[in-house]
């Protein structure tokens, strides 16, 4: 003879559905798998240690590799406008400053871009402040990262005319330093959920 179902066997269900639910939300990996598949057990190990924070470490090692090839541009830049044009400056310590302001302008307005598209395709296009149209998150990376520049001029000058280091060096070692809050800022800002208006 078939029992009725009461109350309590529906939320037994339930409470039993609840938990496998969980549970499968638990064995999903926080990260994007790879088509390696080394990586993805690197990740899976960092998912375990970390609590599902692997897609960070992820997120962190592109945005390392597309940052480098994007300083390197910075660099390239640099040198080439300090070291190869010829403004119509004079050779005195002003001079000297308003060239290396120039070429830092021009070296951080191109290696913005050089960071931004690609982190944009490839870092951050998960994350929900992706869903913003492409010209808002360029402006608010722009916002970020020009901030993050004017901690790089600034500190790169401090090296540059305070410390007496070579002003290629200089620049590397302020890029290094404002990696951090480039990183962390773009998601805090650039790529933030999207508010939607409450009606």
């Amino acid at each position: 003879m078939k029992q009725p179902v009461t109350e309590d066997d529906v939320e037994q269900v339930s409470e039993v559905s609840d938990q496998s639910e969980a549970q499968m939300i638990r064995s999903l990996p926080s990260y994007r798998p790879t088509p390696w598949l080394f990586a993805n057990q690197i990740l899976d190990r960092i998912d375990i240690m970390t609590g599902g924070r692997a897609d960070w470490v992820q997120r962190f090692c592109t945005y390392l590799v597309i940052g480098g090839f994007a300083a390197l541009v910075n660099l390239a830049v640099f040198s080439i406008v300090l070291y190869r044009i010829h403004l119509p400056i004079d050779g005195t310590m002003h001079g000297i400053m308003i060239h290396n302001m120039i070429a830092s302008v021009l070296a951080c307005e191109i290696s913005i871009m050089a960071n931004f598209i690609p982190n944009d395709y490839f870092t951050f296009r998960h994350l929900p402040g992706h869903k913003r149209s492409w010209l808002a998150r360029c402006t608010r990376y722009h916002m970020t990262s020009i901030v993050g520049s004017v901690l790089t001029f600034l500190i790169q000058f401090g090296f540059s005319y305070v410390g007496h280091v070579m002003s290629i060096l200089a620049q590397a070692t302020a890029l290094i330093i404002v990696l951090v809050y480039n990183f962390s800022f773009h998601h805090i800002f650039t790529y933030r959920s999207v508010k939607h208006a409450t009606t």
